[in-house]
């Protein structure tokens, strides 16, 4: 704990001028659409401005914005070709022993698709865990409800493999119902339960145990604002 602190106070004294919040880290990859892909009624001039977050059909293929904005979300009980899923371009990927980018959920009072915090980039840096000191660059496509463990600011890492969450019928309607998913909450529990996931989504679950090395759920973090990487912006097609 006194090692977390100093830290802590490091990271202040050095850019005082940031803005942190102190939180935890949690995973989750429920292939539903995300909340900043929907329609703005209320606010229709953000579109213009923001954007809003890509989503693919059933087979990974993205949906033009008219038709992404418009499409049910796939994790509802009645879904067809036009229902929207969360592409399997969002998984984290590393860019350095140090440094990872990738896509998370925001957990927020609103889960609105004009919640402030829809399509901003955080740098995050762990501070308990086996990621401690490392740093990951994530761009918000949700924000979503507090339950269990998990609280308000706290951030959720899409990663497959990591959980279904409350909705958990996304993922089975997108790839079928021949994978192995792990428990609701927190997902596979080993690297070699990530080959029970469709392939296309190994490389992400592989990260978890690869690069962060181990479950991530309930880790210390600290982050802070940081403008969004092309990287980043070119997946989702959003910019806040």
């Amino acid at each position: 704990m006194a090692r977390l602190l100093f830290t802590f106070l490091t990271l202040l004294a050095t850019q005082a001028v940031a803005q942190f919040t102190v939180a935890k880290s949690y995973t989750g990859w429920d292939c539903c659409k995300p909340i900043c892909a929907n329609l703005l009624p209320n606010n229709p001039r953000l579109l213009q401005t923001r954007g809003a977050v890509r989503v693919c059909d059933k087979s990974n293929r993205p949906h033009s914005l008219a038709t992404g904005l418009s499409a049910a979300t796939g994790c509802s009980v009645i879904n067809n070709a036009n229902s929207a899923y969360l592409c399997d371009t969002y998984q984290p990927v590393p860019v350095s022993n140090d440094l990872s980018y990738g896509f998370a959920i925001q957990v927020s009072d609103s889960q609105s698709p004009d919640n402030p915090a829809c399509c901003k980039c955080y740098q995050v840096q762990w501070l308990t865990g086996q990621a401690a000191n490392k740093t990951m660059v994530v761009q918000i496509v949700t924000p979503g409800g507090s339950g269990g463990d998990v609280k308000k600011n706290d951030l959720i890492i899409l990663t497959p493999g990591g959980g279904l969450g409350p909705l958990s019928m996304g993922c089975p309607n997108q790839y079928g119902s021949n994978y192995a998913w792990g428990s609701n909450q927190g997902g596979v529990t080993s690297r070699q339960a990530c080959e029970r996931l469709p392939n296309n989504l190994w490389g992400g679950c592989f990260w978890r145990w690869n690069w962060a090395r181990g479950e991530i759920n309930g880790w210390d973090i600290v982050y802070q604002p940081v403008e969004c990487p092309s990287r980043l912006t070119d997946i989702s097609g959003c910019r806040a």
